[in-house]
């Protein structure tokens, strides 16, 4: 025990026990816990003939992956940006590679911070060139994208004998170290992330300290699943399109969809009252496809993406839609773009909207000597001016700053590109 003497200092008593609770746990009658777990996103990108775009790209031509997200981060996408001959002229017979994020809506601010690295995959799969960093992305209107990445990636020290026709290629023998022996690159992304913290749940420990595991997945079940679709087994309900009908339970679909939910959940309801459910304006096969995903949570696209989509938005399936949206980004060209946006518009598709963009921007040209392109102006003017002026303020060729940022694996200074 402590005890206090004249002049102020403090002094051990000699004749006192030791407190037995000292040692003793302590006991709170609350108690709880937040459970934080990283985001993760990955992305692997093939490159065909690399060893020719490598020798005759100019500085500023620039290859793009497809988009890519996460539904938990459902505010951003991410892209890759390859420029074979460098970004700009000082980086000329280097590659140039970026990670670039986009908020998916124009008028959103989206502020990120996270380690993005930087793999070129040999076949079979182990990392030939490897670079980690780690930036604070930040897309702000009205431009709504950012980038950090690599101007000069690192020149490799030994050849390949496998790369075909590197004698014709001799100033960029050692870049071409990581091509692969059928001539691509294969370019891997992995960005590791937390989502906005403030999001956050925090919950009772007892409710989160459990030793089972968090998460298992029984592929049984599924099948299962399946089994009930097809067979129609215990239904109570059925779904008619163009005079087909689909058996399904109403719970199932209830579940899945906040609508399906109203419609149940309501005895004034015609379709609740009937157990039925009428649905027009689109296919038989995009109906199934649907319910299929309600009950399986998978769908194999076909050329029917768009029934799907509209399915989805009319049920607010916002899943669906989003895998939809995924698939239709994938898929935007020159000759599609202006078809894209028009169906992005319509289902509110911020992502798409952003695909379609990025495509016209690489392909203005053409785009606006399409034939298309007139009756795209008279139909749609509200939509030509809004897809105009966003191809006009996503362009930047502002040189951006060099920053300092971690490395991994190779000395290679990352930059930002805003």
């Amino acid at each position: 025990m402590l005890n206090q003497a004249d002049d102020g200092s403090l002094s051990g008593s000699s004749n006192t026990h030791p407190s037995t609770s000292a040692n003793s746990p302590l006991i709170f009658q609350n108690s709880c816990t937040t459970k934080v777990k990283p985001l993760l996103l990955s992305q692997q990108w093939k490159i065909e003939n690399f060893v020719p775009v490598m020798k005759f790209a100019l500085p500023g031509q620039c290859l793009r992956s497809n988009l890519f997200r996460d539904q938990m981060l459902p505010e951003a996408f991410w892209q890759l940006c390859l420029y074979p001959g460098g970004k700009r002229a000082e980086n000329a017979n280097h590659v140039s590679l970026f990670l670039k994020m986009s908020s998916t809506s124009p008028t959103r601010e989206v502020r990120i911070k996270v380690e993005y690295r930087f793999y070129f995959l040999s076949e079979n799969g182990s990392p030939l060139f490897s670079n980690v960093n780690v930036g604070e992305f930040h897309a702000k209107p009205p431009k709504g994208g950012h980038s950090w990445g690599l101007r000069n990636i690192p020149r490799q020290k030994k050849r390949k004998d496998n790369v075909p026709n590197l004698d014709s290629y001799g100033e960029f023998l050692q870049v071409l170290n990581c091509v692969r022996s059928d001539g691509s690159l294969m370019v891997s992304c992995r960005i590791e992330l937390i989502p906005d913290i403030s999001r956050i749940r925090c919950v009772p420990t007892d409710e989160s300290d459990s030793t089972m595991p968090k998460k298992m997945v029984c592929s049984e079940y599924f099948k299962r699943q399946e089994t009930a679709l097809n067979s129609g087994n215990m239904a109570d309900c059925t779904l008619e399109c163009n005079g087909q009908v689909i058996q399904v339970n109403k719970f199932v679909l209830s579940t899945h969809s906040e609508v399906f939910k109203a419609m149940f959940a309501h005895e004034e309801f015609l379709e609740n009252k009937e157990a039925k459910v009428v649905i027009k304006d689109t296919d038989i096969d995009s109906v199934r496809m649907m319910v299929r995903f309600m009950y399986c949570g998978d769908i194999s696209f076909s050329s029917n993406v768009e029934g799907v989509m509209m399915l989805a938005e009319r049920y607010q399936i916002s899943e669906l839609k989003e895998m939809c949206e995924q698939f239709l980004c994938s898929r935007v060209n020159k000759y599609n773009a202006l078809e894209m946006y028009d169906l992005a518009d319509m289902y509110n598709c911020y992502g798409l909207k952003e695909a379609v963009v990025c495509t016209v921007q690489k392909n203005k040209d053409f785009i606006l000597n399409f034939p298309p392109w007139e009756s795209f102006k008279e139909t749609n003017p509200r939509l030509m001016n809004e897809l105009m002026e966003q191809v006009v303020r996503g362009i930047d060729y502002s040189p951006p700053p060099f920053k300092r940022q971690r490395f991994y694996c190779c000395k290679q200074e990352s930059c930002c590109d805003d």
